[in-house]
């Protein structure tokens, strides 16, 4: 969460940069009382309302963006010759996992970070950013007003990735439950990632994941999130996906990745891919934990099933030939 910072008066205008439809419309709605909300879908966008309007306080920003990323946006706001804009603050709208962006964005001239998906309480909270652009690191403390804490203390190793879904999935659960969106998670497992590994190695299996990851980010929205939660487990956090749409996701994932082959260097690797498709009841208070058992459960049905846990939120669909 971001750091509370020294109370001052509210922004009247704030600028609010993501290319996600969905992270714009909930930024828009949780703050639109509290202040004018600006809306822009990349940095190029940002760029020209700012010097377009004079009368901006505050910017939150993504960092992964066409067109102009945030790392850009906020290199030119920092080197813009008009100190009303080189002196606003800048706040990074990023996920938990991005440690490495993160770190950089603040090296570039960031303020402060807050997590995505972000809760109302964390907007406004930020609002509390004083007018005077970067604070002093004697300004930053913790909430409560206990012993000060700089930003990048508050980046580093997310922790293991099973972890880091579990804590992303936490927070998913909440936006959408406040929303009443419908979220989906989906579980990617590869099929052949133990023959591989046990044929060429460690290092060959990770770096057949790797590249897995990557053919699915260039599938996925950009608010959905990918997380390697076993050795041969990919689990996925869809933001605001019903049935119908998680549905038309596996055909398309399907269709592009799964039965085809992997090359890397002189070895072939076949795309057996086998699904898990869960989604969770958002009034139900439901327990990532337990979330992600099941899913383990369904995904090793034959062995790992008991009646007890019968996973009732499960859709389980292969993929490649048999």
């Amino acid at each position: 969460m971001v750091s509370a910072i020294r109370q001052s008066s509210v922004p009247a205008r704030v600028l609010f940069v993501d290319d996600s439809r969905l992270m714009r419309y909930a930024g828009s709605r949780f703050l639109h009382e509290h202040c004018d909300v600006v809306l822009a879908e990349d940095g190029r966008q940002a760029w020209e309302r700012l010097n377009q309007d004079d009368g901006f306080g505050l910017v939150f920003t993504d960092l992964m963006m066409p067109v102009m990323d945030g790392h850009e946006l906020i290199r030119r706001i920092r080197s813009s010759p008009r100190s009303g804009i080189s002196r606003l603050p800048v706040l990074v709208v990023t996920s938990q996992e991005e440690a490495s962006a993160r770190e950089l964005a603040i090296s570039e001239g960031a303020t402060d970070f807050i997590p995505k998906p972000f809760s109302p309480d964390d907007l406004r909270d930020a609002l509390s950013v004083r007018a005077g652009g970067v604070p002093s690191d004697s300004e930053r403390c913790l909430p409560g007003g206990s012993a000060p804490v700089l930003a990048r203390d508050l980046i580093g190793d997310s922790g293991k990735e099973p972890d880091a879904f579990l804590f992303r999935l936490k927070q998913a659960l909440s936006f959408h439950q406040r929303q009443q969106l419908d979220l989906a998670l989906m579980h990617v497992q590869l099929q052949s990632y133990w023959h591989t590994r046990n044929r060429y190695g460690s290092a060959w299996g990770d770096a057949v994941m790797r590249n897995l990851h990557r053919s699915l980010v260039h599938v996925l929205r950009h608010e959905d999130s990918v997380h390697r939660t076993a050795p041969d487990l990919l689990s996925i956090i869809l933001m605001g996906t019903n049935r119908d749409g998680a549905r038309v996701l596996t055909r398309r994932i399907r269709h592009r990745i799964g039965g085809s082959s992997m090359r890397l260097a002189s070895m072939s690797v076949r795309m057996d891919l086998r699904f898990v498709v869960q989604f969770p009841d958002i009034n139900a208070e439901e327990d990532p934990a337990e979330l992600f058992e099941a899913a383990e459960r369904m995904m090793h049905w034959r062995t790992q099933a008991t009646p007890e846990r019968p996973g009732r939120h499960l859709t389980s669909v292969p993929t490649g030939r048999r």
